[in-house]
């Protein structure tokens, strides 16, 4: 059952949060389950630099980590994905960590599954 959307600012928030760009760092691991512990914290700590240059440039936002199944998964959002993506490059190129790292973008199919749709680094 779906609610009919009133007419409110909150609405307004709802159709710009429908704008932003989900951009996922996907990081591959050194075994196909969750990497090691040193290897993870390396991550983790790369990651919160993306989310200091993100946050700082005000391109978007980290919204989080998913690890397992061989990956590393840093989720970020924002509403411009060319500004966002115009961060995270050169520091995705600079790290050894992010050279082995690929960009996807998320987007929905026609049934409202999510996908990963590759970007170049």
């Amino acid at each position: 059952m779906t609610t009919p959307q009133e007419p409110s600012s909150g609405s307004e928030d709802q159709d710009e949060a429908a704008e932003e760009r989900d951009l996922l760092v996907v990081v591959p691991l050194s075994d196909h389950h969750m990497g090691t512990r040193p290897e993870q914290a390396r991550i983790q700590t790369f990651a919160e630099e993306l989310a200091a240059a993100v946050a700082a440039a005000e391109a978007g936002e980290y919204q989080g980590d998913e690890l397992g199944g061989g990956e590393y998964v840093l989720f970020f959002c924002g509403p411009d994905e060319a500004r966002l993506l115009s961060v995270l490059r050169p520091l995705l190129q600079r790290e050894e960590i992010g050279r082995r790292a690929r960009l996807a973008r998320l987007v929905h199919d026609a049934d409202g599954e999510p996908r990963r749709e590759p970007l170049r680094l």
